[in-house]
């Protein structure tokens, strides 16, 4: 019995050494996985901009995020409040998730802002995000990072689409910052880069974390890290 249960254990160690090998493989799969986490957001915030009513607005961008975790697409602001303390981690996994992801919203935000005859201006949503101080800009990221790993999270333990859909809502209509949302807003502005996106990065990846660690830390997940 001792021996059978020595066995399941270097078992379980053996695959969770080669799911983290695998993890830090930059596949094809990854690569897609990354550009579709990028483009469900982009569609996401699309949605959002035809919307003369924020609260419906909102409600269709949660469509973005729900696909994605659905999907298992890699989205850098659904994968940041699993990181691990290990360089590789950031340097190999999150880091490319966060750099493709705003190269694939970033194209849909030009093609669409540019060239699909929609009605889309994000010049005022935008003025108001460039007019944040470096202090706003990072806490309303940290508190739409404290509602994404509610989402993400949430959705993994019930798998009750409300549970993804009232955070996003709520993130929207407080004004919270996305980063990779935001990126997509810039875009269809043929902006590309403001001092806040960096302050946006680190907010939502501070406030995911400092969410796992307070609440979900000592807690097994029923399935694997992120959306």
């Amino acid at each position: 019995m001792i021996q059978q249960e020595v066995e399941k254990e270097l078992l379980k160690e053996a695959k969770r050494k080669m799911n983290n090998r695998d993890t830090y493989k930059l596949s094809s799969e990854f690569f897609l996985k990354s550009v579709a986490g990028g483009v469900l957001i982009g569609f996401g915030c699309i949605a959002f901009m035809m919307c003369d009513n924020k609260v419906v607005g909102s409600f269709l961008f949660s469509l973005g995020l729900l696909t994605v975790i659905i999907t298992q697409s890699n989205l850098y602001t659904g994968k940041i409040g699993y990181a691990k303390a290990e360089l590789r981690h950031w340097f190999l996994f999150l880091l490319p998730v966060l750099l493709i992801n705003l190269l694939s919203i970033g194209i849909i935000g030009v093609l669409f802002g540019n060239f699909s005859d929609l009605p889309i201006d994000t010049s005022a949503l935008l003025a108001n995000k460039y007019n944040e101080s470096m202090m706003a800009a990072l806490l309303r990221s940290f508190g739409c990072g404290v509602m994404m790993f509610i989402a993400v999270e949430g959705y993994k333990r019930i798998s009750n689409p409300l549970i993804v859909i009232m955070p996003v809502m709520c993130f929207i209509l407080c004004g919270f910052d996305h980063c990779i949302a935001n990126y997509g807003y810039m875009a269809m502005n043929n902006d590309f880069f403001c001092p806040q996106l960096i302050m946006w990065i680190i907010g939502n990846s501070i406030g995911s974390i400092i969410l796992k660690f307070l609440t979900f830390n000592n807690v097994v997940s029923n399935s694997k890290d992120g959306g």
